[in-house]
């Protein structure tokens, strides 16, 4: 990485969530948060005008800075960098499609808030660059009104590094023991090799106004 100080690269911090595996099992450790059983780590958004740089502990040593200024950055930068975008899930017969639902987040929410007529709502929470878009799961504002808007506790699937699918509890379809086998299930395919998050499920909890873990297999 080239020679910047921290002044001139704060603003292009962010963060993302990885599986706590992925970090314990690196040979060059990583700056992280413990985040319930995942990890919260750091990155420079766009470092070389199209990828993302991981942020080491050299770095931080270089900078002179501590782990806590970054995060304060990422928190800040994160949701102006890379918003959250949300997409409706859509089984249909030529298989599952993801439907955008609006041009904004406004509109999008007005379209989620009507789910009365829908069996089976289900949407996926990602980033705008679909990369690593399970991290927006740390904007709990978004989560609390969409918790809001359906009057319930929502269940958050991981399905892989880059998105969560979200289900409100009332329609779940199957228990959360079921839906954390499902889980399981996925991560084992060996085309989710490098992208498992977790195999727990999640909830955010609306009277509490936080995720929790909901079900894992421990």
């Amino acid at each position: 990485m080239k020679q910047e100080n921290f002044a001139a690269i704060k603003d292009k911090i962010i963060y993302v969530l990885e599986s706590a595996a992925a970090v314990e099992n690196s040979d060059n450790a990583r700056p992280h948060e413990v985040y319930l059983d995942m990890v919260k780590t750091f990155r420079i958004y766009q470092y070389d005008e199209e990828y993302d740089y991981n942020i080491a502990w050299h770095d931080l040593e270089k900078w002179g800075v501590g782990l806590e200024a970054v995060a304060e950055a990422a928190n800040r930068n994160t949701p102006v960098l890379n918003p959250p975008v949300i997409y409706r899930i859509a089984h249909k017969p030529a298989g599952v499609q993801q439907l955008k639902i609006g041009d904004s987040m406004d509109a999008i929410l007005e379209k989620m808030a009507h789910i009365e007529d829908i069996t089976y709502p289900m949407f996926m929470l990602t980033n705008a660059a679909q990369s690593y878009g399970a991290g927006s799961i740390l904007n709990e504002p978004l989560l609390e009104r969409i918790a809001g808007l359906w009057e319930d506790d929502i269940i958050l699937l991981p399905s892989s590094v880059h998105e969560f699918l979200m289900i409100p509890f009332a329609k779940r379809r199957m228990e959360l023991k079921e839906w954390q086998e499902s889980v399981m299930f996925m991560n084992s395919r060996d085309f989710m090799e490098r992208n498992v998050l977790s195999d727990s499920v999640y909830l955010y909890d609306r009277d509490k106004k936080k995720v929790v873990i909901g079900y894992c297999s421990r």
